[in-house]
């Protein structure tokens, strides 16, 4: 889509979290961010950033570094170490230690002369070399082990020796005028969805030591119950935990100066006027529980459908409903979905959340044969479950959850 036509330099809603270049977009959480600085005044620091996928837990975590670099706190590598399944300590070490040194060399070209960070380089050299000849994309950050769930890692360098080189790094972060040397920010950190539990709790055991470092902080970041989880499955990394803080959507008030403030930022022709009114805008928060990553993508997928410019110059409250509507049932018509299963997500979108029992007796089927609808209900990502105690707890997945609630718009 051609966005200058209508007034901006490109998208105005990207998905993409915020940039160093684009701090000035951050809006809200206020008090969060308030708290999460005071906590960052100090030296090796572990702080657990939580929130629902899509809320903004990535910009959050994006704004706190930058925040601090620019005050020289710390030297914050601006790509964030996507923690993959099946990471062993070693691969998370090197992925940090290459993460570090790619910084490094792109903000001081001085630097490359001192002898940690030459070692430090080579050593990430040779590993990314070996892994590559394992069959492993190993330091491309975020980048997968490949196709297999089940690839074991090999531990070329013991894990000592990657801690060490990591406190030289931090030494050096701190002889080059950042107070409190290096500021590492680890996401992925999602419980069923990227890591079993099983898979997690060995991953934070094992690294539990090397978050102790001296002069190297960290950022973890992770979906909703990954604090509860590390309080209760990773004690030993409680114990160490300097703050947690849970990302909340945006109030409305707070996204409503959000649109205004990407829309006047990208704006190039003042007297342009956006396609979707503030009562669009108000629809998508309502049916997306204000998660921001899944509006920004509706209304490019909107906008993109309705041919904006060509066929249609604006979006009206009904015809943006209609389009939404379409768009994810699409995208659930993609996993055929019976009547049955239907029926469930339509109980699970009435009730907000429920167990077998519940639902069973809702629908009035027998509880086997719901279990084993929610059985191919989660294999399809409709829905997802939690443990309370000895109980199973269902709630829908946002791609079903926006279809029941578009559909309570129109009735």
């Amino acid at each position: 889509m051609d966005w200058a036509f209508f007034g901006y330099k490109h998208y105005p809603f990207s998905v993409n979290p915020i940039t160093m270049k684009t701090l000035e977009l951050f809006t809200g959480h206020d008090e969060e961010v308030q708290l999460c600085q005071n906590v960052l005044h100090d030296n090796n620091v572990r702080l657990v950033v939580e929130g629902a996928r899509g809320v903004g837990t990535t910009s959050f975590a994006n704004y706190l570094k930058f925040r601090a670099q620019e005050k020289k706190l710390y030297l914050a590598p601006r790509v964030e170490v996507s923690v993959e399944a099946n990471w062993n300590l070693e691969s998370l070490l090197t992925a940090v230690i290459s993460n570090i040194v790619r910084e490094m060399e792109a903000i001081d070209g001085k630097i490359i002369k001192h002898k940690a960070f030459k070692e430090a380089k080579a050593l990430s050299g040779r590993l990314s070399e070996a892994y590559n000849s394992f069959g492993i994309s190993a330091f491309s950050m975020g980048g997968s082990y490949g196709k297999s769930a089940t690839v074991s890692q090999p531990s070329f360098i013991p894990s000592t020796t990657l801690g060490h080189h990591l406190r030289d790094l931090g030494e050096l972060a701190v002889t080059q005028g950042y107070k409190n040397g290096i500021l590492i920010q680890l996401n992925n950190l999602d419980l069923n969805v990227i890591h079993s539990h099983e898979h997690l709790a060995y991953l934070f055991n094992a690294a539990r030591d090397f978050f102790q470092i001296e002069n190297v902080s960290w950022l973890l970041v992770g979906d909703i119950g990954l604090t509860s989880f590390i309080a209760t499955k990773v004690d030993r990394l409680d114990d160490i935990i300097s703050e947690r803080v849970f990302i909340s959507p945006l109030s409305k008030d707070d996204y409503h100066k959000l649109i205004a403030k990407r829309l006047a930022y990208y704006r190039i022709d003042k007297k342009s006027k956006f396609p979707l009114g503030e009562d669009v805008f108000d629809f998508l928060y309502d049916i997306t529980e204000g998660r921001l990553r899944y509006i920004f993508a509706l209304v490019y997928s909107m906008l993109n459908r309705l041919q904006i410019g060509k066929l249609v110059q604006n979006v009206s409250f009904d015809l943006a409903r209609d389009t939404v509507s379409n768009l994810v049932r699409e995208r659930l018509a993609k996993f055929s979905l019976t009547k049955a299963e239907l029926d469930i997500i339509q109980i699970l979108g009435d009730l907000g959340q429920a167990n077998v029992a519940e639902i069973s007796e809702t629908s009035e089927k027998n509880r086997t044969y719901i279990s084993k609808l929610l059985s191919g209900l989660l294999q399809k990502k409709c829905v997802n479950v939690t443990k309370d105690g000895n109980q199973r707890i269902y709630q829908l997945e946002l791609d079903a959850k926006i279809a029941y609630l578009v559909d309570a718009y129109n009735t």
